[in-house]
């Protein structure tokens, strides 16, 4: 990284946090992520962002779907360890959350979530460290009136301190 950026002036953004997910030949997955916003309303469509390597990203360039979870502040530590600290080629990532598939298959969270998008990829561009999917909105819900979690409020309130 720069010697001239600070890594805490990146988590001044006021983006949220976020469980994508995605599905193939039977396998769930899913991953945090924290780069998820709305680029157009018609039609519909959100951009995330998702680190190479990832094997939620792996799928979606795939598939050519992905749901987006939002989260809320009574998110648990041990939900954003699970599904962004380990990968799934090793763990199982949704039996220990509760889940619901939506319209197009695909797994997303009924607890610590506030609203669900389920998006089809139109537009896919690689950044580097990161692939952005540009997707088109299928589906939307609102899970709850819980305030969203946005990345300030998880380095404040819910990441443990060392």
């Amino acid at each position: 990284m720069n010697d001239n950026i600070q890594p805490e002036a990146m988590f001044k953004f006021s983006y949220g946090l976020y469980v994508l997910s995605a599905s193939c030949d039977g396998k769930d997955n899913g991953c945090i992520c924290n780069t998820c916003f709305q680029v157009a309303s018609s039609p519909m469509r959100l951009a995330v962002s998702v680190q190479q390597g990832n094997l939620t990203r792996e799928i979606i360039e795939k598939t050519g779907v992905f749901n987006i979870s939002v989260l809320t502040q009574d998110t648990p530590f041990a939900l954003v360890r699970h599904f962004g600290m380990q990968s799934g080629a090793d763990v199982d990532k949704f039996p220990s959350f509760p889940a619901e598939r939506s319209e197009n298959g695909l797994l997303y969270l009924t607890r610590h979530a506030n609203a669900m998008f389920s998006c089809r990829v139109r537009e896919t561009k690689n950044l580097g460290s990161h692939t952005l999917f540009i997707g088109e909105v299928t589906e939307g819900r609102a899970l709850s009136q819980s305030p969203s979690c946005t990345y300030d409020y998880y380095h404040k309130a819910i990441k443990p301190k060392n």
